[in-house]
């Protein structure tokens, strides 16, 4: 009898290594890519019990540009083991702005053309998010090796990436005709799709793929949870314009009551707005960054969770809000609004918020907080108890296995 080989799978992903973690976070100047680094490990987590074997990793440190976003001018190349026999490699580059896409891509491309060429087992190359380096890489694998089957995990459309409000119309011109010309040309290079909602395909085009809005994790397992002296909102996110922050300062300053408190974390455009609120209302705090455990401390001792981004405007279709997954993993109540891509399944253990108005989102936020026959603190525990069973890094990893047919 014929053994069959197993498949090579190649992650090429954008995550930060365990043990540099602190120092990324130290050196970033302004907000972490933090939803996607958890996002990519829970999905590498998945795809390695799964198969068995540890996958292997092509991994490109997701930060920004020195010198204006991070500290550091040079990424370092070094081997490292994401897991006991794993053989992953990092890709160092010059981080110079204007510089840095090129160092970048030149060494992706050398790494990426190398493992298609090496003549060993049916490969499969999985690429996280598209953007320009991931895209090359699934280009460079095609091109090498046209038996290569590529598969692109999309969990954001490229013309809906922006956070912020702020840029000139010519500049969202220019940036909108480069990412449609250019990286959605190169999807010919991809065969397969990991997409958070089914709508994706209206843009990407219809290819065999899988659906996989999140994954969940068992990340509050060692975190007390401690029930608040206050009624405390917690939200913890890009302070984007664009993402609700605004309404969500609108509609907690018309609760009434000095036993309300809400506490923001993050960075973004409207900074200097959720100062502003703080100033005018001493029942909010603003945290700025935190480490990624304190985060999760404060979800933990939160009387609410939300989420404050509207169903408004098209890309709505097209996203499934990470902080969602991470809110009702949690086993404390989530208070958003429902967006087109949060599928119906995930109803029951949501706090919808009932219209649009300020005071819509001002009496969703109160009645969770109050709380007053413990339905909601019932239904944020079968909300973690769903996520945990059937959104796990096991359920979800197995349909893109299924997906490529990996063994």
């Amino acid at each position: 009898m014929v053994k069959r080989m197993e498949t090579d799978v190649l992650f090429y992903s954008g995550i930060f290594p365990k043990d540099m973690e602190a120092e990324i976070v130290a050196s970033s100047k302004g907000n972490v890519a933090n939803a996607d680094n958890v996002f990519q490990w829970n999905l590498i987590d998945g795809l390695d019990k799964c198969l068995g074997r540890p996958v292997s990793l092509l991994n490109c440190i997701n930060v920004g540009s020195y010198p204006k976003r991070y500290k550091r001018l040079f990424i370092p190349s070094f081997a490292f083991s994401h897991a006991d026999g794993a053989n992953d490699y990092n890709v160092g580059f010059c981080n110079l702005t204007g510089y840095k896409r090129h160092s970048r891509n030149s060494a992706t491309k050398k790494h990426v053309k190398r493992w298609a060429k090496d003549g060993k087992n049916d490969k499969v190359l999985i690429a996280y998010a598209m953007y320009e380096s991931p895209m090359l890489a699934l280009r460079t694998a095609k091109l090498a090796n046209p038996d290569v089957k590529t598969c692109l995990i999309v969990p954001d459309l490229p013309q809906f990436l922006s956070t912020t409000t702020k840029q000139s119309l010519a500049y969202k011109i220019l940036k909108r005709f480069r990412k449609k010309k250019d990286l959605y040309a190169e999807l010919k290079y991809v065969d397969s799709y990991v997409v958070l909602t089914e709508q994706m395909l209206e843009k990407l085009g219809n290819k065999p793929h899988a659906v996989v809005e999140g994954v969940s994790s068992d990340v509050f397992s060692g975190i007390e949870r401690t029930v608040p002296e206050k009624k405390t909102v917690v939200y913890a996110g890009s302070l984007a314009l664009k993402y609700g922050i605004g309404a969500l300062l609108e509609a907690f300053s018309l609760i009434e009551g000095e036993d309300y408190r809400l506490i923001v974390c993050g960075r973004g455009d409207a900074e200097a707005l959720v100062k502003e609120y703080c100033e005018r209302d001493d029942r909010i705090t603003y945290a700025g960054i935190l480490p990624r455990s304190e985060v999760l401390k404060a979800y933990r001792s939160a009387s609410v969770l939300v989420n404050p981004r509207k169903n408004e405007g098209e890309y709505t279709k097209y996203s499934f809000p990470s902080k969602i997954m991470e809110y009702l993993s949690s086993g404390v109540s989530a208070v958003a609004f429902k967006l087109d891509g949060i599928p119906d399944e995930y109803d029951q253990y949501i706090n919808y918020v009932d219209g649009n108005a300020p005071e819509d989102f001002a009496k969703a936020i109160k009645t969770a907080c109050d709380d007053e026959d413990g339905s909601h603190a019932r239904r944020a525990e079968s909300a973690r108890e769903f996520v945990l069973k059937e959104k796990s890094s096991v359920v979800q990893a197995q349909k893109i296995v299924d997906l490529l047919k990996i063994r």
